[in-house]
């Protein structure tokens, strides 16, 4: 088996999140690749990350393997880490069944993603010390 490698997924930064649009279809040839480019913004910044799957059509479990991975990433490094995935298509079945929705905070589309990205960042800005002062759900 070849190896697809990803190339650097589109990224667009602000100073209150990164939105990093992933793949069409995300399987065992570019997991590995999705999953390191994603540590690799959650290492290299401290803004949300938004993983944008509006466009993904489909996902096996070494993307929710990625996925996770990041996501426990983001926690052990105290940034938020969403999603957006449309409802109704294989890909958000796919988050619900494995209940990776349970653990990444995830929304219908990018604009509510960034809504509770900038809500948040708002909030910890506002909180004494620069603390959060909770976690969006």
């Amino acid at each position: 088996m070849v190896r697809a490698v990803v190339s650097a997924l589109p990224t667009w930064r602000t100073s209150r999140y990164t939105v990093v649009e992933l793949p069409e279809q995300i399987d065992t040839s570019n997991a590995d690749g999705v999953r390191e480019q994603l540590l690799a913004l959650l290492n290299s910044g401290g803004e949300p990350i938004i993983a944008d799957l509006t466009g993904t059509t489909f996902c096996d479990s070494s993307a929710v393997n990625a996925l996770l991975r990041a996501y426990t990433r983001a926690r052990a490094t105290d940034r938020p880490l969403y999603a957006a995935v449309p409802p109704g298509g294989i890909v958000r079945k796919v988050f619900e069944i494995t209940a990776v929705a349970r653990a990444i905070p995830t929304f219908d589309d990018v604009g509510s993603a960034v809504a509770t990205a900038v809500v948040a960042a708002l909030d910890e800005d506002s909180s004494p010390g620069g603390t959060p002062t909770g976690t969006p759900r």
